[in-house]
């Protein structure tokens, strides 16, 4: 019932919409996964790999669980800091934990969005999710 309810930091969209639109981008990649992104109701090529773009579209979704479950920020932190392999290697690859600094980046635009009646969220990349670039036909 809850993914029925529009979703705190944006209220014009049911959460489970707004959460199908980061998981199709996310995971329709190949044709292979067609009957997949047609079940979702995508009719669509696959869409593009793009490293950096996958990275602020986790960011949110990851963001959104977090609110979901009702973590306040500094359990987010805690949640975050959790993770020593993937802080480990982002340090090595990025020279900063990347995926925590994406992820209360956008924790904190939503928290604000959600403070502020559900307006003002912005996801973190500029073209929303499921809208994202996409193989040729």
């Amino acid at each position: 019932e809850y993914f029925t309810r529009p979703a705190p930091w944006h209220p014009a969209t049911i959460l489970t919409d707004w959460l199908i639109s980061y998981v199709l981008e996310l995971s329709y990649t190949s044709w292979r996964l067609q009957p997949y992104a047609v079940d979702l109701g995508d009719e669509g090529p696959p869409f593009r790999w793009d490293s950096e773009r996958r990275a602020l579209l986790r960011a949110d979704l990851d963001a959104a669980f977090l609110h979901i479950y009702g973590l306040r920020r500094d359990e987010a932190e805690h949640v975050l800091d959790s993770f020593f392999v993937v802080r480990k290697y982002e340090e090595r690859d990025f020279g900063e934990y990347r995926t925590r600094r994406l992820v209360l980046q956008a924790y904190d635009r939503m928290a604000a969005a959600i403070a502020n009646g559900g307006t003002g969220w912005k996801p973190l990349a500029d073209v929303p999710a499921g809208h994202g670039p996409r193989h040729q036909q």
